[in-house]
């Protein structure tokens, strides 16, 4: 394993937390607001005003918490923690995270994934389950190389989503994050390094195909795709290229409809890395760092363990960028 060692000043590993923390405020912020609308005909989505869609509300189909991680953000907010506990990525101990979440009996969890955690991941799957769990691994970049993370994010995606096509979406992902965050590349140059990385690894031609298709148009069915991960993949190229702030992003991505969420969440991370904290709305942060699922409380109909509360996610991503990473034994 190949750490990245070079000795960065104050201000370049400041500059470094405050986008790995625009992009995981901007994940789990898409992940709240997508949800809130799931389910909702594309046709009230579209005619949605954007403030409308980018507004924090209890209830929605879950009846969950304004702020209230879903799966998605559930499962980042827990690989963080893992990260952090072990200082680098552990395939054992992955799966260890994700049979314990499964116990806790989240709601909202994909059929795929669950089937894929309590008998055996399908071949033929490429639901977003892997894709969108990928970004705390991304922010490993800051201390290991980007092949590394690449493998890392290949071997997470393998545990529930074997087929090869997912494996390579991931791994082109989550170097896209990783640098993003590591250096604050630009969307056009952060655009050329994944052609570059797509031809040197030589992933399927699909793959090859959407990143050129990506500069031109964003996917042509959000709704009912047959490969979720690859049209995700597509929207945060194309978010990643056009959209001026996350919330833009975030309202784009969900009035395409299906599923609106981990759309908006997979692309917001990439944006949030790009644009910085300063795109990142207070009034999310607010919400989120007073989100507490926890039994009892007034209006929580889904009771969650306090390990997935979102309300320490920017100080999480801090500690997982200043960390010192360690060794792979």
């Amino acid at each position: 394993m190949e750490i990245v060692n070079t000795a960065p000043d104050q201000a370049a590993i400041a500059a470094k937390v405050a986008r790995a923390q625009a992009a995981m405020l901007s994940f789990l912020a898409a992940d709240a607001l997508g949800v809130q609308v799931e389910f909702l005909p594309l046709a009230e989505l579209s005619h949605r005003d954007p403030q409308t869609l980018l507004t924090m509300q209890d209830n929605g189909p879950w009846h969950s918490l304004a702020g209230q991680p879903t799966e998605d953000g559930e499962l980042v907010i827990l690989q963080t923690r893992m990260l952090l506990f072990y200082g680098c990525y552990r395939e054992d101990t992955a799966w260890q995270a994700y049979q314990y979440w499964l116990q806790t009996d989240p709601f909202a969890i994909a059929p795929a994934l669950q089937r894929a955690l309590t008998h055996h991941p399908s071949e033929h799957d490429c639901s977003l389950a892997a894709l969108s769990r990928l970004l705390p691994i991304s922010v490993l970049g800051v201390h290991f190389s980007l092949p590394q993370i690449a493998a890392w994010a290949m071997e997470d995606t393998a545990l529930t989503q074997p087929a090869l096509l997912c494996q390579q979406a991931s791994g082109l992902y989550a170097m896209l994050l990783a640098k993003a965050i590591d250096e604050g590349t630009s969307a056009d140059d952060l655009y050329q390094d994944l052609q570059q990385w797509a031809r040197d690894l030589k992933v399927d031609s699909v793959l090859k195909q959407l990143i050129d298709q990506a500069l031109f148009m964003p996917p042509a069915n959000y709704q009912d795709p047959a490969q979720p991960v690859l049209c995700a993949f597509h929207n945060a190229i194309w978010q990643m290229l056009y959209a001026k702030s996350v919330g833009d992003a975030i309202s784009e991505s969900i009035k395409q409809g299906g599923d609106t969420g981990s759309y908006a969440a997979i692309a917001a991370a990439v944006v949030g890395a790009i644009h910085g904290l300063s795109s990142v709305r207070q009034d999310w942060v607010d919400v989120m760092q007073h989100c507490k699922p926890q039994e009892g409380v007034t209006g929580v109909d889904q009771p969650r363990p306090e390990a997935v509360w979102p309300t320490d996610a920017a100080e999480l991503a801090k500690k997982l960028v200043e960390m010192t990473p360690a060794e792979l034994v």
